[in-house]
């Protein structure tokens, strides 16, 4: 009988550390599971990222960059992670990401500001898309699609540059990145799971339930770049 209860014991004691490590294997993957930002993308990490990226970006010289949007791009995926999993409020305002809570506007310009991009981050926040847009690129880097049925405009877009968007909805803003493989759509959404997501925009309800629809390319737009190497 003793035998057997330490056989008990000893299989439980195992089965809850092999528990634990498939959860610290997931945690580190999945932005939603509790430990997430405590553990791998921690405010101190991401202080310690900023810098980094300012020290990259100030060695940069858009004259003679040949990759310039390369970089903004990776600086960009270098960010995202610690940013997944952030709570979403539509009043949220917070600059340190697992920290608080976050609206998808002040998540599109706290990013950037972020990034480098010397922006007025709350006024751009609270304003319309569209506007927000224009003040971050040029006309020319600026399409509309409010006019197209949801299939239409995802093979529209299937046929544009690679590169990092800022896109527009009827209430709700975030960004495209478009590469060969993918195109996804990251941003502080307001549905299930009320947090920051990258999410593939082929499927997302929130690109498919809005009508209006505006992109703005951050890459390869000189005013852009001019505001982030500025």
């Amino acid at each position: 009988m003793p035998i057997r209860r330490n056989y008990i014991k000893y299989f439980t004691i195992v089965s809850m550390l092999l528990l634990a490590l498939v959860y610290i294997y997931f945690m580190k993957r999945t932005p939603i599971l509790w430990g997430y930002h405590q553990f791998y993308f921690t405010p101190k990490k991401y202080k310690y990222t900023l810098l980094r990226l300012s020290s990259e970006r100030n060695k940069l010289d858009s004259d003679k960059q040949p990759n310039l949007d390369r970089v903004f791009i990776q600086h960009f995926r270098n960010l995202m992670p610690f940013w997944y999993g952030t709570r979403y409020s539509f009043y949220g305002q917070t600059h340190t990401p697992g920290e608080g809570e976050i609206a998808c506007g002040y998540f599109v310009t706290t990013v950037l500001e972020d990034l480098g991009m010397e922006i007025d981050r709350n006024r751009l926040a609270q304003v319309a898309s569209e506007e927000m847009i224009k003040e971050l690129v040029s006309i020319k880097s600026i399409k509309r699609y409010s006019a197209y049925e949801f299939e239409d405009f995802i093979e529209s877009v299937g046929q544009i540059d690679d590169g990092l968007y800022v896109v527009g909805l009827d209430t709700h803003t975030g960004f495209l990145l478009k590469t060969q493989q993918n195109l996804r759509f990251i941003h502080a959404s307001g549905r299930f799971p009320f947090a920051v997501i990258n999410e593939n925009a082929h499927t997302s309800v929130t690109l498919q339930k809005s009508k209006y629809r505006i992109l703005g390319r951050l890459t390869n737009d000189h005013k852009a770049m001019k505001i982030w190497l500025q």
